[in-house]
């Protein structure tokens, strides 16, 4: 995540995530970024899937709705008409995002006129934890404009397919910070998991975008697993 993304929202919004944090963070903020998105209101579960797990892939995110940000990149504070449920929302998503990604949701009510433009509106901000230790994060199914099977990052503020090399720094920012963190045995075993997930993709799915997919996953593990560890990954 971008560092001043980071200091402006984690290290203080989230210490104490206050209307009045809420509203200092948005006075503060530059516009989109690969790590924050603007919705005037709640999206299909397709496109917010999509989104949710491009971010997880980068490293974060920030999903603010009833904000819409114009063309000048200014802001226009909308509002939501409802607050929609955490449930609900849980429930849209669950056969598309794996439930490792790790994301919460806050609700934000202003009801007072010392909020000046943001007096009687509400506001929803879903922030997509970093946890690179999961990565990485494939959908697990296919709906309005999300594939099954695919490893989404954030690029340009846009959410895309990952190339190669994209898909080659999401696996080794994984097995760094397993190698880092962590004990040769528990490396092993994160690493054994990586490869089932690809088996599994490759056995349970005969389309061509799956199978690029494996075999992406098979050639990054590898390569990256013989850096950290000077080991050939056999394959089956």
């Amino acid at each position: 995540m971008n560092p001043q993304i980071k200091d402006h929202f984690y290290d203080q919004f989230l210490k104490e995530p206050t209307k009045d944090n809420f509203r200092d963070f948005m006075k503060k903020s530059c516009g989109e970024l690969n790590e924050m998105d603007f919705k005037e209101t709640w999206i299909d579960k397709g496109p917010l899937a999509k989104i949710m797990l491009a971010m997880a892939n980068n490293g974060g995110g920030i999903i603010i709705f009833g904000v819409k940000e114009n063309e000048d990149n200014t802001f226009d504070v909308l509002g939501l008409d409802n607050l929609k449920d955490t449930a609900d929302i849980s429930n849209s998503i669950s056969r598309l995002v794996s439930s490792s990604l790790d994301y919460e949701v806050f609700n934000f009510v202003f009801d007072s006129d010392v909020y000046g433009e943001f007096e009687n509106k509400k506001f929803q901000i879903m922030v997509i934890h970093d946890t690179p230790e999961r990565l990485p994060f494939v959908s697990l199914g296919q709906s309005e404009k999300i594939e099954k099977d695919v490893i989404y990052v954030r690029r340009g503020t846009k959410s895309e397919k990952a190339t190669s090399e994209e898909i080659n720094r999401i696996i080794e920012r994984k097995i760094a910070t397993i190698y880092s963190e962590n004990t040769d045995v528990s490396l092993d075993q994160h690493l054994e998991q990586l490869k089932k997930t690809v088996f599994r993709i490759a056995s349970k799915n005969t389309s061509v975008s799956s199978k690029r997919l494996s075999t992406k996953l098979c050639s990054s593990a590898k390569s990256i697993w013989r850096t950290y560890r000077g080991t050939v990954w056999n394959s089956r």
